[in-house]
């Protein structure tokens, strides 16, 4: 005789079927609208660093021990990132120079960062659930979860900020630090929280492992010991338990501190090693202030309404205490410490934890250690804004499944509409986003649409110079480079690239003017004087030719241009065993087979 399970054992197991479908449903609906959303980016070019970390990066030819070992013990592109590096390589191993692969390795962990985020929210509200139910987890309280974590996450992984650290390759850091960072989060959460899975002490050494692979990708996560402390806090409530037990939650962070302390010591290494970072006289104290100011507002003003997102933001021209933007974000920061002071008064901590999290993720780049020209990037908020998607995802997943008294079902139907619309909308935001980073050009004009001269900054002319010179857009280029001077007067490079383009239209006074200008500026660009020997030679000056090609040559002994036109002077000299020797020395150096000097030296007796 077959026996009948109980009804409320049926009731609990058909209750916990639905929830797994329920995760589960919501989880793909996260990480399919995260694909379809940048799918688009697929079909971008490298861009701007692309160049340096991919297209011209011997260090990501191989995944020998060698090349593991490199990306450990050096400092290239004034970076510690080894994570990052290896990340590369791989795209290098199976895609090559194809960017499409490489684009398409960036949204995938780009998505995996949306399910971890859902998974995050769904976790944190379950914790903090159920301790304000004595340990219970409650089904309403896991749906409530799971509609929050998928709100959140949707959010998050829509959102345009997301498009520059996805839709650049170069930016593949933020991606992989962001995803061990969330997974230290989720390890710490497993080892705290009950029911824990497993031996506590693995996930203690998960959580360790994890924050030293988010910091081997990119440095922001040293922040994270200090976010644990606030978990901590708020939800796992272990700073307001009994002194035992906050001795060991202190104790357990000093490891971590540890770790944090020295990432921070090897990053101002690199820094300092690569000349990136600003010194005071070229940025004061008082300018790295307000713009730390105006930056807590700037990443929730373009969270809230994404417009006018720009690769790069520039410095303002003039910038004081009592200006509009910095008022409004001194009104900001006063607003939010006062309501999260008030709900730490009524004894709920989701408030101030939340933009507390916001304040220390963001603190690496908010500017007091100045590093590049920018006042802000996209970029910066990818980890920092969670807390932010996070209060509204939890607020319109109460809303809609709490059911707050006199809420008509009608309007519930209505917000959600409104709240498809709003996910809607910020695809289609994305997308068009996606479009900016194209190319250099499309990128580079985006910047200049914004912010136009002489707004902006001597970088955005001089990048957008480089993309019409790569398009073969040399009127457009001079006009960039000479703006370029305008904002920086002592501009090598843009001299150099003016030099270039005066010879190609046979301008060759004011193209030897402007590589002396290079050179007067920089007398160290071993370019810029084989340009100007370059110069010489065409204008028949052989003299002024040999001194300035010799100078390139004693900076860069293997410039192998520089040897096949010094051998090209001597020629022109009837030096003919000097030429000879250059000539062999422009070979050696893989400059390739000059057929106009093979044929002269065949010619020779």
């Amino acid at each position: 005789m077959r026996m009948k399970r109980p009804a409320d054992s049926r009731n609990r197991f058909s209750c916990k079927g639905r929830l797994v479908l329920q995760t589960g449903a919501a989880a793909l609906l996260v990480f399919a609208l995260t694909l379809l959303t940048f799918a688009p980016s697929f079909k971008n070019g490298f861009v701007w660093d692309d160049a340096q970390y991919v297209v011209e990066n011997q260090r990501i030819r191989s995944l020998n021990l060698h090349a593991l070992t490199d990306a450990c013990t050096t400092y290239y592109q004034s970076n510690w990132h080894p994570l990052t590096w290896i990340s590369h390589a791989v795209d290098y191993h199976f895609f090559g120079l194809m960017p499409s692969g490489h684009h398409v390795s960036s949204v995938i962990i780009h998505a995996l960062n949306g399910l971890l985020v859902f998974f995050l929210v769904i976790k944190l509200v379950v914790v903090a659930g159920a301790g304000k139910n004595n340990g219970e987890q409650p089904p309403a309280l896991i749906s409530y979860g799971v509609l929050s974590g998928a709100i959140t996450a949707l959010f998050f992984s829509l959102h345009p900020l997301r498009v520059e650290s996805v839709a650049w390759v170069a930016e593949r850091k933020d991606l992989l630090c962001a995803f061990f960072f969330l997974c230290s989060v989720l390890s710490y959460l497993h080892y705290h929280a009950p029911p824990s899975a497993g031996n506590r002490r693995v996930w203690f050494v998960c959580t360790t492992v994890f924050f030293l692979l988010a910091l081997a990708a990119k440095p922001m996560a040293v922040t994270l010991p200090a976010v644990l402390l606030l978990l901590d806090w708020y939800p796992l409530a272990r700073a307001r338990s009994t002194q035992g037990e906050k001795g060991r939650m202190l104790l357990e962070k000093v490891p971590l501190f540890l770790i944090s302390g020295a990432s921070i010591v090897a990053t101002i290494a690199a820094q300092s090693y690569g000349r990136t970072i600003r010194s005071l006289e070229q940025m004061p104290a008082d300018a790295r202030i307000l713009n730390a100011v105006r930056s807590l507002f700037f990443y929730v003003e373009k969270t809230i309404v994404p417009i006018n997102l720009a690769p790069f933001y520039p410095f303002p021209r003039q910038s004081h205490w009592l200006d509009f933007h910095h008022g409004l974000s001194f009104l900001f920061i006063a607003v939010i410490i006062g309501l999260s002071l008030w709900w730490a008064g009524r004894r709920n901590y989701l408030l101030p934890v939340a933009w507390t999290y916001y304040g220390v993720t963001l603190s690496p780049v908010l500017g007091i250690i100045q590093v590049g020209g920018q006042s802000a990037a996209d970029r910066y908020a990818y980890l920092p804004t969670i807390p932010v998607f996070m209060l509204m995802g939890t607020g319109i997943a109460w809303i809609l499944l709490r059911k707050p008294v006199g809420l008509h079902r009608g309007i519930r139907t209505a917000l959600t509409l409104i709240l498809a619309g709003c996910l809607c909308m910020l695809m289609l935001a994305s997308r068009r986003q996606i479009s900016v980073w194209r190319d250099s050009e499309s990128l580079w004009t985006r910047v200049v649409t914004i912010f136009p001269f002489p707004e902006s900054d001597p970088l955005v002319h001089y990048n957008l110079g480089n993309a019409y010179l790569q398009n073969g857009k040399q009127d457009q280029a001079i006009i960039e480079f000479n703006r370029t001077l305008r904002l920086q007067p002592r501009h090598a490079r843009a001299y150099n690239n003016l030099g270039k383009i005066y010879v190609e239209q046979g301008r060759l006074d004011e193209a030897i003017a402007a590589f002396k200008h290079a050179v007067a500026i920089n007398p160290g660009n071993a370019k810029a004087y084989n340009n100007l020997g370059s110069a010489y030679l065409m204008e028949g000056d052989v003299e002024n030719a040999i001194g300035a090609i010799q100078r390139s040559l004693a900076l860069n002994p293997a410039n192998a241009n520089a040897h096949s036109n010094l051998a090209i002077a001597y020629y022109a000299k009837k030096e003919y065993d000097l030429a000879r020797r250059h000539y062999a020395e422009a070979l050696k150096q893989g400059g390739g087979v000059n057929p106009q000097l093979s044929q002269l030296f065949q010619s020779l007796p």
